[in-house]
């Protein structure tokens, strides 16, 4: 039965978006185009623009180029993930596309069944076998796989272009639990409740079923269940080579923090600061450019942090974007290859509690003691430092091999964290905003005020659809 599902999949190419009319062209002679953002949305319209001849040049806070996309290295070379992992080639054309322009490996990964898994409990670190899943539950999700490829495939690939140009359908702005209820599902969005929460994308119960469906496409879905295995890759990396190799015409400036971009004239000016070589002092810089490409999520905080100064409809489109706290940690761990803990909750229909603990932690390579964690903040503020502390506080409880019950957990200490870092994380709609055109209106202001938008909010927080948004955005107005 498994074969007959898996086969249909293969076939799948990538998603296709109808070609729209192109914008106003920019004069890039005189000045180039600006990029704030050089993670997947930006690097990929620079990619594009460069292919067309078109001049560019990008800004970003961080050290390194890649956005999200970073990795903590120990001694030996090996990488520890931070943010991006994994990819599949059905859902992933994009990537692989840029990852053929790298020297960069992969290996395949099993997302289900290549690991011993156990829950535990952040406050007391009580620690259990993940319960096995029952013949019943397992025959219930083998009976509705078919169903779910069916109505994905008819109703919402026709939908899942960029920026969701052809319109979101209100039967995709209901929460994803409702969705699936609606649609007859029961097992599915039990099985769907831990990996959404624990990749950072919040509870079924709240998040848009638009949002759900495009993150399980038929292949992800099944690649979670246990049929295919995935790749697992250093997405850092990758980007690292790609801006090397690839943009040599464009300058990238990193650990630059834009300060100010003025559109009150004919074409917009970026003011910018980096840091003098002793560190002790910023030097401040402008750039004229022929336009601006924002590549980050372009939520309230995010925009005022880069001083644009909003029109009123940008205000009231971009109000409506919600981020999650996210957070992502490397740390030395007892915990050995091949076994993995997630976060207890108190029932199967929800995800564990959003109090930025650890929700998932995997030792990923064998060749190292060092473990990857992700963990999931509140909905609203939560300072890094203190999610910081509850994951030195959840781990000391069960640092240890869960295998031996009768084990004692070992010391953990803040040296045993070799990496920290919060995110702003899955920037989307929620579903009022969905009913009301949010997306319908994000497109009508890519290109007022010589400004443009992309990022994962063009479809999905992940890797591939942050390159498409990129590459859209050049494609369609440039």
């Amino acid at each position: 039965m498994w074969a007959s599902l898996v086969l249909p999949l293969l076939a799948l190419s990538s998603l296709t978006v109808t070609a729209l009319p192109k914008g106003q062209r920019c004069n890039c002679e005189e000045h180039p185009v600006c990029i704030i953002g050089a993670g997947p949305a930006g690097l990929a319209a620079a990619g594009r623009l460069e292919a067309k001849g078109i001049k560019a040049v990008m800004f970003d806070r961080q050290d390194e180029v890649g956005g999200k996309c970073q990795a903590w290295y120990d001694d030996q070379g090996i990488f520890h993930p931070l943010g991006a992992a994994f990819l599949s080639n059905a859902s992933y054309p994009n990537t692989i596309d840029i990852l053929n322009q790298t020297n960069v490996s992969i290996e395949p990964f099993a997302l289900a069944g290549a690991r011993e898994m156990y829950r535990y409990n952040y406050t007391n670190g009580d620690i259990m076998v993940n319960p096995a899943l029952t013949p019943q539950f397992t025959a219930q999700v083998s009976a509705e796989i078919p169903r779910y490829i069916q109505l994905w495939t008819q109703r919402f690939r026709p939908i899942s272009v960029v920026n969701y140009k052809n319109g979101v359908p209100d039967e995709f702005t209901v929460s994803g639990a409702e969705w699936f209820r609606q649609n007859n599902f029961t097992a599915l969005p039990i099985l769907l409740v831990n990996p959404v929460a624990l990749y950072g994308y919040g509870d079924i119960n709240i998040v848009p079923a638009l949002y759900i469906l495009q993150y399980f496409t038929p292949d992800i879905l099944t690649a979670f269940i246990g049929l295919h295995s995935v790749y697992y890759m250093d997405f850092h990396k990758m980007f690292v080579e790609y801006a090397k190799n690839q943009l040599c015409k464009t300058p990238i400036h990193t650990s630059s923090e834009v300060r100010c971009v003025d559109r009150s004239g004919d074409h917009p000016i970026v003011s910018y600061t980096t840091p003098m070589k002793n560190g002790s002092y910023v030097s401040w810089k402008k750039q004229e450019c022929s336009s601006v490409i924002f590549a980050f999520p372009p939520s309230i905080e995010n925009l005022e942090r880069v001083g644009v100064d909003m029109t009123e409809q940008e205000h009231d489109t971009f109000n409506n974007i919600t981020t999650h706290q996210y957070y992502s940690s490397a740390v030395e761990l007892e915990l050995p290859f091949g076994v993995s803990y997630i976060a207890n909750s108190t029932d199967e229909t929800v995800p564990p509690p959003n109090d930025g603990e650890p929700v998932a932690v995997l030792h990923l390579s064998k060749e190292s003691n060092v473990s990857v964690a992700w963990s999931w903040g509140p909905y609203d503020f939560q300072t890094e430092a203190a999610a910081e502390n509850l994951l030195i506080d959840s781990l000391s409880k069960v640092n240890k091999d869960p295998r031996n019950a009768t084990e004692p957990s070992q010391p953990f200490c803040e040296d045993d964290v070799k990496a920290f870092k919060k995110w702003d994380y899955f920037p989307h709609f929620e579903g009022d905003a969905l009913s009301n055109g949010a997306y319908a209106k994000l497109n009508k202001l890519q290109g007022q005020k010589k400004t443009y938008y992309a990022s994962g909010l063009s479809g999905m927080e992940i890797v591939e659809w942050a390159i498409r948004g990129g590459r859209d955005v050049v494609d369609t107005y440039f």
